[in-house]
């Protein structure tokens, strides 16, 4: 073992000389000088006692214990990359890279990963936000959540949950909110991400419009929630994001009228990548949960 620590670097250098068939063209190759070539096959001939090399005009070539040795050595080392390769697969086997917008990290998804993660407690999980659903792209992932009708084409896709819009606010808050036409005076939490959630469910109600009233504009509907259960107003909420909420009392529905729309929430994979292990366990995961 001794001795192979001490001439693995060469056997390296023997091998790439072997199979470029020329000093020069291995130098290239390993992106050093055609003498530190020259150098490591000369140590590697004193430290096995034999010589591998011998001229033929201006060119090498290889003696019988040479011809010997570098078939040996090149079978070796194509084994050492299969292996490497088949480890790098195992790793990447392993490996679930999602996106998601930040709400629907924090509101949905998160609390129900603890599943997934008692399920397949070896998958190493990767998960990036984006600032949009309708962000349609998947380089840099396995599985991107999109919202829309669900008609993308040349993608694999599940159904999560549609559209449903509920106006919350806190429990202190709701007894001055009885009908839709209590919210015209409310002030209103709006979220950055989907600017016209309120103007859709005062259409729905048969309210055209938004109220004249003072409101508060925050980065993303997460925001909007946490504002809504610390009375500061009445955030537009997607009913699938609240409902840990509801059931605890921190938040209670303002107005118990629902605005729906023909959109919803999609897990979407590349077909080529559907049948790998993490996107498939993923998906007949996520399908247990909806």
């Amino acid at each position: 073992m001794q001795k192979l620590r001490a001439l693995l670097g060469p056997l390296r250098v023997f091998d790439a000389v072997c199979r470029a068939k020329g000093v020069s063209r291995a130098a290239e190759a390993l992106h050093v000088t055609p003498g530190a070539v020259s150098q490591q096959i000369k140590q590697l001939e004193c430290g096995l006692g034999l010589q591998l090399f011998q001229k033929s005009g201006r060119e090498i070539e290889l003696t019988a214990a040479g011809v010997q040795l570098a078939r040996r050595v090149s079978d070796a080392f194509d084994k050492l990359n299969d292996a490497l390769d088949d480890a790098a697969d195992r790793r990447l086997d392993k490996r679930l890279r999602l996106k998601v917008t930040p709400t629907l990290a924090i509101r949905w998804l998160m609390p129900r990963l603890g599943g997934f993660h008692a399920q397949h407690p070896d998958m190493d999980l990767e998960i990036a936000t984006i600032a949009r659903a309708d962000d349609i792209r998947l380089e840099g992932a396995d599985c991107v959540i999109r919202h829309g009708v669900g008609e993308w084409i040349d993608v694999e896709l599940d159904h999560l949950f549609d559209d449903e819009f509920v106006p919350v606010c806190a429990p202190s808050l709701a007894a001055q909110l009885q009908t839709p036409q209590n919210l015209l005076q409310a002030t209103l939490l709006h979220s950055m991400l989907r600017p016209e959630a309120w103007e859709l469910w005062f259409a729905s109600a048969d309210l055209g419009g938004l109220p004249r009233s003072r409101g508060m504009t925050l980065a993303n509907a997460a925001l909007c929630y946490q504002a809504a259960a610390d009375g500061l107003g009445v955030a537009i909420a997607q009913r699938a994001y609240i409902d840990d909420d509801i059931r605890s009392g921190r938040l209670v529905i303002a107005v118990d009228h629902v605005a729906r729309t023909e959109r919803g929430y999609y897990v979407v994979c590349d077909p080529l990548r559907a049948d790998a292990a993490p996107v498939r366990l993923f998906r007949e995961w996520i399908r247990s949960v909806r």
